[in-house]
């Protein structure tokens, strides 16, 4: 299958990084949300981890983000 690049808003960007699981790719991320019908799929994505490792995770996202700057 051939590859395509699609532009996404710098907001839509930030909501698929945000549902990325672990290095998963934003291909995969795409893919996965095209395919849950149920709201409640994805509940529990992090039950494997405590909250104070989620929350330094995605806080270190946002840092990274930042410091990339637009």
């Amino acid at each position: 299958m051939a590859d395509k690049t699609i532009r996404v808003s710098e907001e839509t960007w930030r909501k698929l990084r945000a549902r990325k699981r672990g290095d998963e790719s934003f291909e995969a991320v795409i893919e996965r949300e095209l395919e849950d019908d149920d709201p409640l799929a994805g509940f529990g994505a992090w039950s494997d981890t405590t909250i104070d490792e989620s929350v330094r995770e995605v806080k270190s996202e946002m840092d990274e983000d930042l410091e990339a700057g637009p």
